[in-house]
């Protein structure tokens, strides 16, 4: 099979579990039912707002992964990064790229200047896009490909691109849908004012311009909360069926239990527009005719599903590694070392998430300084992963300025903006070396703003 084919097949046999995936963090996966007749009654009840907790395991990994600047080598550099920075939005565009990292397991990238010379990037889903590696080096990316629909002559088409690292080859679908099994005769070459006559354009950069963003759990990356779909599928379960019953419990299901001799129901002859002979006002007296019993159905306690609702919370939390305080209020006053204790392996998992996608940026902003020829290394800087609290934190900063770190790469870890910093360098305004006249923590009240 060709790049091309393998490309595509593999985008459409992972939607679904990408979609999935998605799905689970919105909240929208449909409740399952064992019986068809229990199914036809709840829906009834329409489609009920659900309690997502499935998002939580996302939300907590990634409000922790902030990027806060981008250190260069030379001002050259930091000018170039600067520009790119601003025209491109990085700091929202990182924010959605971590948010779908996370979600999906993987996300896109593509780096690419357009017709003004103006360096573009933006975000593509998985559910588009793969990227193709070496089969002997399987971190070595051998092609990326994405995968979208248009309109040609009022007709749907799908539209291929194929990024190598010296060319970019265009495909447009031969017919309006795709089979399930695509093989090559399926494409043609897609020709615009930018390719040749075979659908190619050059490369010049001799580096594929695609960056694959994962979770660095394997080659293609895990979604954060995948272990979270069987505990919110009975969480919704309880949720749904307790809904369900909340009416009963005000207005239960009753019977009556007739006279064998009786041939009447006495309820029957009740007219509509005379007053209710059973009143159900305090002190009345009902006379039902005919009728040896009454009572009423019993309706299930709350606690049926408040108390496995609450245990499956707990599996939850534990299944993804999120302390259970990201699922409910379960103490206050705790400690910092308690705080930290339980946040252990929430912590481990952030570090591993920002390793693999810390990894992935740098490439590509060394990409974006050989696009304007610039040949330096790069450092991504985050802010602080750990829960800690301010005096604490500036007491380990000025540890780290006694131990020789320098001042600005200090500031950067505390979160302040990259260009406030270096104007305040310029400035003269920062302190090189440490004061160890005394033994006290300085006033750490920095003029500014964190970014």
């Amino acid at each position: 099979m060709s790049d091309l084919t393998i490309a595509v097949q593999t985008i459409l046999d992972t939607q679904q579990h990408y979609q999935q995936a998605e799905n689970y963090y919105n909240g929208t996966v449909p409740e399952f039912f064992a019986s068809r007749s229990v199914a036809k009654e709840l829906e009834k009840l329409g489609d009920p707002n659900r309690v997502n907790f499935a998002a939580t395991p996302v939300n907590a990994v990634a409000n922790r992964l902030e990027v806060t600047g981008i250190s260069t080598m030379s001002d050259r550099a930091r000018i170039v990064v600067d520009q790119v920075w601003q025209q491109n939005n990085l700091e929202l565009e990182l924010t959605q790229l971590i948010n779908r990292t996370l979600v999906f397991g993987s996300a896109y990238l593509i780096c690419w200047p357009d017709s003004d010379g103006t360096t573009q990037i933006y975000y593509n889903s998985p559910l588009s896009m793969v990227m193709l590696y070496d089969p002997e080096n399987p971190r070595q990316p051998k092609c990326a490909a994405k995968l979208w629909s248009v309109t040609v002559d009022g007709k749907p088409r799908t539209r291929v691109n194929l990024y190598y690292s010296d060319r970019i080859e265009k495909y447009l679908s031969t017919s309006e849908r795709l089979p399930m099994t695509v093989k090559d005769t399926d494409f043609e070459p897609f020709i615009d004012e930018q390719t040749d006559e075979n659908g190619s354009v050059a490369n010049p950069f001799g580096q594929i311009p695609v960056f694959h963003f994962t979770t660095g759990v394997d080659q293609y990356g895990r979604p954060e909360h995948i272990n979270a779909y069987g505990p919110q599928d009975m969480i919704t379960k309880m949720l749904v069926s307790q809904m369900a019953s909340v009416e009963h419990y005000g207005f239960p299901t009753r019977w009556m239990l007739r006279d064998a001799n009786s041939v009447s129901n006495p309820l029957s002859d009740v007219d509509d527009d005379a007053d209710d002979v059973l009143d159900s006002a305090p002190g009345q007296v009902w006379d039902l005719a005919g009728i040896t019993k009454v009572g009423q159905f019993q309706v299930a306690a709350p606690e049926t599903y408040i108390a496995p609702y609450r245990e499956y919370v707990r599996a939850m939390a534990s299944v993804t590694d999120t302390p259970l305080h990201y699922f409910e209020n379960t103490h206050t006053n705790v400690s910092g070392e308690s705080l930290r204790a339980a946040e252990a392996p929430l912590v481990k998992k952030v570090r591993t998430r920002q390793l693999a996608i810390g990894h992935t940026l740098r490439q590509m902003f060394v990409f974006v300084l050989k696009m304007n020829n610039i040949a330096e290394d790069v450092q991504i800087q985050w802010r602080q992963i750990e829960s800690i609290d301010t005096k604490e934190q500036w007491e380990i900063a000025y540890k780290k300025l006694q131990a020789g770190l320098p001042v600005e790469q200090i500031l950067l870890e505390q979160g302040y903006d990259t260009e406030l910093v270096a104007q305040w360098k310029k400035d003269g305004l920062l302190q090189t070396e440490p004061n160890t006249s005394t033994t006290e923590v300085p006033n750490t009240d920095f003029e500014g703003e964190a970014a």
